[in-house]
């Protein structure tokens, strides 16, 4: 067990290969998402067996209550989630080197909820956050997503090796869309140029302010772009009409999974269906590399009702519900951790 000394240039090399590669990677694991979050502390520990990296713990520090950090292991850590000893001594590693004021080490891993985990965190010293949270923003990540297997899961549903059986996977309604936008003219370009981050972030200010919510600004999205780009990780897709990007996409390429994290789009051109035509370029690109998961991200509830679901549903109807284990706290100061409840109350 060991702290990530980032002057170590091969050993730095060694933890984002594992980040990267490792079937569970998680882009928000990477030091680089430390280098995005500027203004958050980091620190970043692993694990070797036999002189190889097999678990790694990003935790990033943030004042969460006045005077005291949260510890967030955003969609971390990277490891066998059922090796709670492994995990709780990658806390203690992290911890030791983390300021005094720590209050939450909070762990949110992209695994499946069961009873049987969450009674396992419980008993070893862990408060669960999962079922007990009545509202999505109780949570710093959603816990139930909208999940599409090309290997084939769920009932109807078949593995999907080309793009024929990619297309014949959706709802017919939606296979329908793409095809209208192809018609009308929409084209799909990707890349990870400024340029294109610029053209995302006018549809993605659009989408905004269309749905009444808040939007990151540009300066993080550039950073993004300059952080990841040639990686060949990191892309955004942009749907063209008549000289125009209409609608926008941002995903993420890490382990088996591909991240389909930020979008926008332009409702004057609703009935051209061009977010449907960035899906069915976005899902293309997993295909191609082999991906076993496209994530379309968080809904509020698996529930027609649910705006989030009800579009990205149809894409992965076949698929089964993808509900997480939701937030894993490890409470090293039990009144800011109070504190810091009080806000989701």
């Amino acid at each position: 067990m060991a702290v990530l000394d980032l002057n170590d240039k091969q050993k730095v090399i060694a933890y984002q290969k594992f980040v990267r590669e490792d079937p569970r990677g998680q882009v928000t694991q990477d030091p680089l998402w430390g280098d995005l979050k500027a203004n958050w502390g980091h620190v970043y520990v692993y694990h070797e067996t036999d002189g190889q990296i097999d678990a790694v713990l990003t935790v990033l520090t943030v004042e969460a209550v006045p005077g005291k950090l949260l510890g967030y292991a955003g969609r971390g850590p990277i490891a066998d989630i059922n090796d709670i000893g492994l995990i709780k001594a990658m806390i203690h590693e992290a911890l030791a080197a983390l300021p005094d004021n720590v209050f939450l080490i909070r762990l949110d891993p992209e695994v499946a909820y069961s009873d049987g985990l969450n009674e396992a965190y419980k008993s070893a010293g862990f408060v669960t956050r999962n079922r007990d949270v009545e509202h999505m923003h109780g949570n710093i990540q959603p816990r139930k997503n909208i999940v599409l297997y090309y290997d084939g899961r769920g009932e109807g549903a078949s593995p999907i090796n080309t793009e024929d059986e990619l297309m014949l996977h959706f709802k017919r309604d939606y296979r329908n869309q793409i095809r209208r936008a192809a018609k009308d003219g929409v084209t799909v370009t990707n890349g990870d140029s400024e340029a294109d981050v610029r053209a995302f972030f006018e549809t993605y200010v659009l989408m905004a302010a269309a749905q009444h919510i808040t939007h990151r600004p540009i300066d993080y999205f550039l950073q993004m772009q300059q952080l990841w780009q040639g990686t060949g990780l990191f892309k955004v897709f942009l749907a063209h009409f008549e000289g125009q990007v209409i609608a926008s996409g941002i995903g993420f390429s890490y382990g088996d999974e591909i991240w389909y994290m930020y979008a926008g789009s332009n409702r004057d051109y609703a009935k051209h269906y061009a977010p449907y035509a960035v899906q069915w370029e976005m899902l293309k690109w997993g295909l191609s590399l082999g991906k076993v998961e496209y994530d379309f991200g968080g809904v509020g509830d698996f529930v027609p009702e649910d705006g989030l679901y009800k579009f990205k549903h149809g894409f992965a109807y076949h698929d089964p519900h993808a509900e997480y284990i939701g937030e894993l706290d490890w409470v090293i100061d039990e009144a800011g951790y109070q504190e810091y409840l009080k806000q989701f109350s």
